[in-house]
């Protein structure tokens, strides 16, 4: 599968295939991006969603599992990655749900009032324990930027799910086996911009709490009207169509790299 590659003012915006790490040929375009509203969202690019559609992801990043290999100490990292909610983190959206109270099993396995599970992409869970707990990262922060009207239904559900690894590394933190076992709430802190609206506002939240600027962020989301939001502020920002994929998180990293080298080549110059 291809990727799709948009430039905004130097920033790249990627729609990253769903599975594999192999990188695509791409694709360079101008413009704005694509019809605002993403899918199920109005013109106004609010999530406007009211069909609950109950059933598992068809998606093959769901049922993959994944090892990612972290980059080199030497490799420039951001300083903040942020990740959406639904369809991104996790399956199904939350509005799909029957909501509170949630509970969650000595498996991990977190539950809806109904009994229906609500699943971490394998590469979601990959991603954040390896944030959390690799060298490479030990000066990266973790933040969610998620437009639902849930908001009290995904803190609670942060505040149940462990993205534990499923892979420990010799390379790892000595204290990875603590940071491995904390809830996602707990790996977030207070940096959760959670409430409707377009995404910049919560970037630009994000931005003024953390003092990081745009051009040392990455962002991963499955809404593309957000990601061409996002990156129009300097942010590298991922399209992850189908859930966060080892695809997605390998470009991910790879562009942000790219882009951060050919800053420094400028500053250099000048």
């Amino acid at each position: 599968m291809r990727c799709a590659v948009a430039s905004f003012d130097g920033v790249v915006s990627v729609s990253a295939a769903r599975s594999g790490g192999a990188r695509g040929d791409g694709a360079r375009g101008g413009g704005h991006g694509g019809r605002a509203g993403g899918r199920g969202g109005g013109g106004d690019g609010l999530k406007t969603k009211t069909r609950r559609a109950r059933h598992a992801s068809t998606s093959g990043a769901m049922h993959l599992e994944v090892r990612l290999d972290p980059p080199s100490l030497e490799q420039p990292v951001p300083k903040l990655i942020v990740f959406d909610l639904d369809d991104t983190i996790w399956f199904p959206e939350l509005y799909m749900m029957a909501g509170a109270p949630w509970s969650c099993d000595r498996r991990g396995v977190v539950t809806d009032c109904a009994n229906e599970e609500l699943r971490v992409y394998p590469a979601a869970r990959e991603a954040i324990a390896m944030i959390a707990t690799h060298a490479a990262f030990a000066e990266t922060k973790l933040a969610v930027a998620s437009r639902t009207n849930r908001a009290q239904w995904a803190f609670a559900v942060m505040d149940l799910h462990v993205c534990k690894s499923r892979y420990v590394s010799s390379d790892e933190r000595k204290d990875s086996i603590a940071h491995n076992n904390k809830t996602l709430r707990q790996s977030v802190g207070d940096l959760a911009e959670i409430y409707t609206g377009s995404k910049r506002n919560h970037f630009e939240s994000l931005r003024l709490r953390t003092k990081i600027p745009f051009s040392d962020m990455l962002f991963f989301d499955n809404e593309k009207v957000n990601v061409t939001e996002v990156g129009q502020l300097g942010v590298v920002s991922i399209h992850c169509s189908g859930g966060m994929s080892q695809g997605a998180w390998e470009e991910g990293l790879r562009t942000f790299a790219e882009n951060a080298k050919r800053r420094r080549a400028k500053q250099a110059k000048d």
